[in-house]
């Protein structure tokens, strides 16, 4: 007879250090769940509070002080930056092709082709060299506004090893004035005005061409008759080109997915390490947590460009997780180039996050921002020597899924809570083997030794099958 009083309890079977691993990551993505909650709540509470936040705006600067005070209770320092920012940055090469445009052709008319051509060629490099590769000339872009820049740095428990920044930007863009969707309107709104100015360009060039293999390029020399009476008809056409001039409107998008939802990300990220310290005695060894929101971003990203300038020595060496756009789930991307394509980010960075999301479960992938999709703030932070890359989950060639962004259907209700749940669960899980210096591991077990590690392995030949 036994009695169960005495009986000795059987200790449940040890987990393995895989399975150990795995049970935390699932404990990590619920708690994940309750921040993704919060997150949303954040950027709904600060939409209805201050609305669209175009860059250097008073709803900007507001909804910038706010942020300030949401980081002050998790973080041991946070601080606000002014930054000068030219909000004209978009716009002003589209208002600039409308004066060109008649100077250009009455060039032409009177004999001087290869002024309008050098005209021409001189605006589509500043254009480029603006809009696409985002360097204004600096005598071109003048700041017009003042905007505001936030960060908090949360330190660690003991010396300062490695410093990981969290990035998002809180201005929201300005509202197109004309829909892509409504294709008869944005042609003759917007692809028709590009057209002619194109045109002009190119009757420069035939024109100049000819007077070349005449021999009489700086004689005086009228265009052809039926090129001459083109040019008046375009000349003529030169109101077409009046909607270039206000091809912004005056007010923005809500800008809950671009970009306020992820502030909100940084400022959970913020409270989790913080509850980690303060309530788990379970404090982060040597990685200082650095949370930014920036102004300006969709002023050619120049409040992160003016931060960085400012903190670029104190910065050094970091790594730095920007989140942009996050909407969809099942479009987990780490951006491995920037700023339309043309600004190399850190690959080795991106793929690592590639395979953080996978072994928790997600499906990622890593490339480059699409071209003429613009870019993020992890462009300036690669151009300030940091090893960066940009988390995002935008359909860019889905047309199943709704394109919110820079739209006034930019509202919380179009974010989908699994994607900002997964990017906080990847975010959180980035710190821990940061700090546990095991971030790079997959990279090394990736090289030579691991080839060596299995050739030393036996090979197993069956010869014969018995049955028995």
């Amino acid at each position: 007879m036994s009695f169960f009083l005495f009986r000795k309890r059987s200790k449940p079977p040890s987990l393995a250090p895989e399975q150990q691993e795995h049970r935390r990551q699932k404990i990590e993505t619920l708690k994940a769940g309750r921040l993704a909650a919060l997150t949303l709540s954040f950027t709904n509470e600060l939409i209805e509070k201050y609305g669209p936040r175009l860059a250097g705006s008073d709803a900007s600067r507001q909804a910038a002080l706010q942020i300030q005070a949401a980081y002050e209770p998790f973080c041991d320092q946070s601080e606000t930056e002014v930054v000068r920012i030219d909000t004209t940055f978009h716009s002003f090469p589209l208002q600039l092709a409308l004066y060109l445009y008649p100077v250009i052709l009455v060039l032409l008319l009177i004999g001087l082709p290869y002024l309008g051509l050098l005209l021409f060629l001189a605006y589509l490099w500043y254009a480029a060299r603006t809009l696409y590769f985002y360097k204004p000339l600096g005598k071109l872009s003048k700041p017009n506004v003042e905007g505001v820049n936030v960060h908090a740095v949360l330190e660690p428990q003991g010396e300062v090893r490695h410093t990981l920044l969290f990035t998002s930007h809180h201005d929201s863009a300005p509202l197109f004035r004309y829909n892509k969707l409504d294709r008869i309107s944005y042609a003759k709104k917007v692809a028709l005005p590009i057209l002619l100015f194109f045109l002009s360009g190119l009757f420069n060039a035939m024109h100049l061409i000819t007077e070349l293999l005449e021999g009489r390029l700086f004689a005086f020399s009228l265009p052809p008759l039926g090129m001459g009476i083109l040019c008046l008809l375009l000349l003529g056409a030169t109101p077409l080109l009046l909607p270039l001039k206000n091809f912004y409107l005056q007010e923005g998008s809500p800008g809950a997915g671009d970009n306020l939802v992820s502030v909100g990300m940084t400022v959970q990220l913020a409270r989790y390490f913080h509850w980690k310290k303060k309530s788990c005695n379970d404090p982060l060894s040597h990685t200082r947590l650095v949370f930014c929101s920036f102004d300006g971003e969709e002023s050619g990203l120049e409040g992160s460009k003016a931060w960085y300038q400012k903190h670029k020595e104190e910065m050094s060496g970091s790594l730095v997780l920007n989140f942009d756009a996050i909407y969809h789930a099942d479009k987990l991307t780490f951006l491995e180039r920037d700023i339309n394509g043309t600004q190399r980010l850190s690959s080795r960075l991106a793929r690592r996050c590639v395979q953080i999301a996978k072994d928790m479960g997600y499906e990622a992938v890593s490339e480059s921002i699409p071209r003429l999709a613009g870019g993020t703030d992890a462009g300036r932070a690669s151009l300030a020597g940091l090893e960066a890359t940009t988390l995002t989950s935008v359909a860019w060639d889905d047309r199943t899924k709704p394109s919110v962004y820079h739209t006034a259907g930019d509202v919380v209700s179009a974010i989908d809570a699994k994607a900002v749940e997964m990017a906080l669960s990847i975010a959180i899980r980035l710190v821990e083997l940061v700090d546990s210096d095991r971030l790079w591991e997959v990279d090394e077990m990736q090289g030579p030794a691991k080839k060596e590690v299995e050739s030393e392995e036996p090979e197993l030949v069956f010869t014969k099958l018995t049955h028995r």
